[in-house]
């Protein structure tokens, strides 16, 4: 049996081992795979973030590319001063557009050869260009203007000199220069009373007999203004939402400064973020350029619908205003004087910044894996312990079974073989007769009370215990239980010394029960109470962090309790060894039973042992206050 028990134990403790060892091997690579998942992720999210920023840039250059192209003008129509034509380009641009109010003021800029400069705006409600005051906003604009006029010319058609940036990032404009510029100083356009005749083509206006000759401008512009709060409010937030919105959050803050000026913050996602401008972000692109890339694809695209206008040499001269270059589809270079776009764009991951955000989501996962790995640990702790319980109330039920059927053999044999003499007359003697009569009983009684342990803790077990508690007086119960101890004492010859001081409070008990579980310490302390045959039984009140108690102590001299053992006394079936080698006969319940019952009275039992020297088993019990107050005791 103690070879099949040790093989057993082996065998789990093996298992145990492989379990655990299992564990941590799937916890490191857990932890290995988790960084690889992080750098994974790392590395999508950071191309998700630059791809995005690079298309927001481009779907912004172009809006701007159509925005130029859509609203050029003609030098014709400078010349003819035939507004009209300007007016129906411009609703034309309006009904194809995706964003129509994201151009504010439109003016249009003259240079004159004796170095003036006219400007005009464009009203939509008449359709006409009217003269105007320069604003404040464009005054840089027209020093750069007045700074150009005095070197730009025309050379094979096309401008040359330090002729105006089509990119006005102070204000923020599109510096549109118009179509076929030439043909504004063209020495073959004469005028006529009713018409305008350039080249081979010829423009009617309204007659005007005594119109003079007026000067015409050698150049001209048209400056596309944005509507800021527009801009701001509505076009940049939509693209942003288009490419770093999930759902209703952005997963990015994200700023927009000046590349002229870094410290010019033009616009921030998060005010909370972006107090400042910043310097770097997890992505950053060049946005608000006017690209020859998107200008030849608005252009071969036919995205405005150019072929509806009446003008059908419109792509042609816009190709001329913007040079050769233009129709050339491999180039991707910027025609404005900053090369990649006026301004920069800064994204940055809500949580800080990319590392941030791999970072939380990696403790999110090992958190995460942590806990399920920390489950499947305590999963198998618990499966030991419950298997070991098992095992372990397995052998205590094979011992009790085995120490019940011994105890209950012993007295039974003694009580057949004793009515077996006085049924076949081997005792005549009447005194002998009743010896064995007193041996019957005394053996009988032990069956009883081993009977009565066993169903007591059946009761237990089965959670169905309960106690009628009332108010007793200790020194009745404690006598009570010696009363029912009379015949083991009177058999062990044991001398009970009982100290009961007067006037004890009450205290709150099952007068059976209780009664029950003094007795069970008092036989316990007879019968390991050694060669003195003495047992001292001491009441006395005390006061604790529990409040007021009474203490009921049995003591013993006998062999005493192992420091080993006394951890395990109160459990079921359990034996000291000790007491297995002295033979002394128990079933391992009584100890039990006194905890069981002391506990559903509201107290406590302690025991302090000196091996050799005795042992102490202490009840503490909460007592009923002298105003007669009863303490919360409550019945198991």
């Amino acid at each position: 049996m103690q070879k099949l028990r040790a093989a057993t134990i082996s065998s789990n403790t093996g298992l145990i081992a492989a379990l655990l060892a299992l564990l941590v091997l799937l916890g490191s690579m857990q932890y290995y795979w988790l960084g690889e998942i992080s750098a994974g992720e790392r590395a999508r999210m950071q191309s998700l973030v630059n791809s995005g920023v690079q298309r927001l840039g481009e779907d912004f250059d172009l809006e701007i590319a159509s925005i130029f192209l859509g609203l050029q003008m003609q030098a014709t129509t400078v010349r003819a001063q035939d507004w009209s034509a300007y007016a129906q380009r411009y609703e034309h641009w309006r009904a194809y557009t995706a964003h129509p109010d994201l151009v504010g003021d439109i003016y249009l800029v003259q240079m004159f050869e004796n170095n003036t400069i006219k400007l005009m705006r464009f009203h939509r409600d008449t359709g006409r260009f009217v003269a105007d005051d320069w604003p404040m906003s464009m005054q840089q604009l027209r020093q750069r203007f007045e700074q150009s006029l005095k070197t730009m010319h025309l050379e094979n058609g096309l401008l040359v000199g330090n002729t105006p940036d089509p990119v006005a990032d102070d204000v923020p404009a599109l510096v549109i220069p118009v179509a076929q510029m030439s043909l504004l100083s063209d020495p073959q356009a004469t005028y006529l009373d009713s018409e305008i005749v350039i080249g081979d083509r010829t423009l009617t206006r309204k007659p005007c007999p005594r119109c003079k000759p007026r000067p015409d401008p050698v150049f001209a512009y048209t400056v596309a203004t944005f509507d800021l709060p527009y801009l701001w409010q509505h076009f940049v937030p939509s693209l942003v939402r288009k490419y770093f919105a999930n759902g209703e959050v952005l997963d990015y803050n994200l700023a927009i400064v000046s590349r002229t000026d870094p410290t010019k913050l033009l616009y921030h996602s998060n005010t909370n973020t972006y107090e400042t401008a910043p310097h770097s972000g997890d992505g950053q692109a060049y946005m608000f350029s006017l690209r020859l890339d998107e200008i030849n694809r608005l252009l071969i695209d036919d995205t405005l619908r150019l072929s509806d206008l009446n003008d059908v040499g419109d792509r042609q001269s816009w190709r001329i205003a913007i040079g050769p270059s233009a129709t050339s589809s491999s180039t991707a270079s910027a025609i404005t004087g900053y090369e990649g776009g006026r301004w920069q764009l800064f994204l940055t991951h809500r949580a800080g910044s990319l590392e941030a955000a791999v970072a939380q989501l990696q403790l999110k996962n090992m958190l995460v894996s942590s806990v399920i790995l920390t489950l499947l640990g305590m999963s198998i702790v618990l499966m030991v312990r419950s298997s070991r319980r098992a095992q372990r109330l397995a052998q205590q039920k094979m011992e009790f079974v085995a120490a019940i059927s011994h105890e209950l053999r012993t007295p039974l044999a003694v009580i057949c073989s004793a009515g077996e003499n006085l049924a076949d007359g081997v005792v005549p003697d009447p005194a002998r007769a009743r010896q064995y009569g007193a041996v019957i009983h005394s053996e009988g009684r032990r069956l009883a009370e081993m009977v009565d342990q066993a169903l007591e803790f059946a009761g237990v077990q089965s959670g169905r215990k309960s106690y009628v508690l009332r108010p007793l007086g200790v020194r009745d119960l404690v006598q009570r239980a010696i009363n029912a101890c009379q015949a083991q004492i009177h058999d062990a010859d044991v001398q009970i010394d009982l100290r009961v001081p007067d006037n004890l409070p009450l205290i709150m008990a099952d007068p059976v029960e209780l009664t029950r579980a003094l007795q069970n310490l008092i036989r316990n302390a007879i019968k390991y109470g050694g060669e003195r045959r003495w047992v001292g039984i001491q009441v006395q009140p005390q006061v604790g962090a529990r409040g007021s108690e009474l203490s009921i102590s049995i003591h013993d001299t006998g062999m005493g309790i192992a420091p080993e053992d006394i951890a395990h006394i109160f459990e079921p079936f359990y034996r000291s060894r000790e007491a297995v080698a002295a033979q002394i006969h128990g079933s391992g319940l009584g100890l039990s039973l006194v905890r069981h019952i002391v506990e559903g009275h509201g107290g406590r039992v302690t025991v302090a042992s000196t091996p050799g020297q005795g042992s102490v088993f202490t009840i503490l019990l909460p007592c009923l206050s002298y105003d007669g107050r009863q303490p919360a005791v409550k019945p198991a």
